[in-house]
């Protein structure tokens, strides 16, 4: 790829995605998402917009991602106890090689970026 990407994360027009590996605990998020660039060759590097409603959902981070949140709240606890709470405007890096469990308090939208 030569050649530079750029969206509006906040307006973004997503499809109906829910990432590999989710097991939904409760509620139903409804999952939707937009892949501005991905290449898993030599690890993991990719970035995007993920969107979902309220509800509690757990997967393993198979790769270190590190998060701003756009809109919304969300609980995330790994399995060793390290809990935190995010809202507008904050970011978060999440360690690889964890089981994490999101509690979607409200409608919520995040970038991601995967960074091995």
């Amino acid at each position: 790829m030569d050649e530079i990407k750029a969206v509006e994360s906040a307006s973004v027009e997503l499809e109906t995605w829910q990432p590999d590996g989710v097991t939904i605990l409760s509620g139903d998020p409804a999952g939707r998402g937009f892949t501005l660039f991905e290449n898993f060759e030599n690890g993991a590097r990719g970035t995007g917009v993920f969107e979902c409603d309220p509800s509690k959902t757990t997967y393993k981070l198979e790769y270190n991602e590190i998060i701003y949140v756009l809109e919304g709240e969300v609980t995330i606890e790994l399995e060793n106890g390290s809990k935190v709470d995010l809202e507008p405007g904050m970011q978060a890096f999440l360690p690889a090689g964890h089981t994490s469990t999101w509690t979607f308090h409200t409608k919520f939208r995040e970038v991601w970026i995967l960074a091995d």
